[in-house]
């Protein structure tokens, strides 16, 4: 009896308390949430939700709305790049309700982009080295310059604010054995692959007449040798 006595006392007692007050309430932390590359969200659009989609941040922060196109996120709050879709959404949809949410968030994540057969967001693990990340991208494109990556990474500082730097690497030694040049990747990195400076021109000769020419060439090559039987 006095156990149903107690549990009763506490029932009444809840009933007594605002019901704002027993709500799970996110951390502050949360609330100021900025978005960051690699962040996966979800974009509604109500009464449209045709163009509603799950999207990445993109290295370079944006992200990518059907109907719209590039916007940037990075930065921004969810409320902030709520209002911002809103606004680009009333020109085609008549009262739109946008709202955002967080998925994924970017953690434990590197990126590569540029000349790379695979660019896009990787899964960070310990111990992870440049020819991991790259590995996994399915290898540089022909016209990539192996010898000039660029890594951009933060890092944290004593004052709990990050310090922007950019490293460089020689991948090209590390495909020719020097494997004291594989860099250790760190949560967050950033790597791009620049293009070697060929002209577009001499890309477009390479890709299209040199097939040719030397088509052309074995042709004429071995017309002359039958001729000569």
């Amino acid at each position: 009896m006095k156990t149903m006595s107690l549990a009763l006392s506490i029932l009444t007692l809840l009933g007594t308390v605002p019901a704002y007050s027993l709500e799970l309430t996110l951390p502050a932390a949360e609330k100021e949430y900025f978005i960051e590359s690699g962040d996966i969200i979800n974009v509604n659009v109500f009464p449209a939700e045709e163009f509603s989609k799950e999207v990445t941040v993109q290295p370079d922060g944006t992200v990518d709305i059907p109907l719209i196109g590039p916007v940037k996120a990075r930065g921004l709050k969810s409320e902030d790049l709520e209002k911002t879709l809103t606004a680009k959404f009333s020109k085609y949809v008549a009262n739109p309700n946008v709202t955002i949410n967080v998925r994924k968030f970017s953690s434990n994540k590197v990126a590569v982009i540029g000349q790379i057969t695979t660019p896009g967001y990787y899964e960070y693990r310990e111990g992870m080295r440049l020819l991991d990340l790259v590995a996994q991208a399915s290898g540089p494109q022909d016209y990539a310059r192996t010898a000039k990556i660029r890594i951009y990474r933060r890092t944290p500082g004593p004052d709990g604010k990050f310090k922007e730097e950019v490293l460089t690497a020689d991948l090209a030694a590390v495909f020719n054995g020097k494997m004291e040049k594989n860099i250790l990747m760190m949560n967050g990195d950033i790597v791009y692959i620049p293009r070697k400076k060929y002209s577009s021109a001499a890309k477009w000769i390479t890709d299209n007449i040199v097939p040719w020419a030397t088509l052309f060439l074995f042709t004429v090559t071995a017309g002359i040798v039958v001729n000569n039987r």
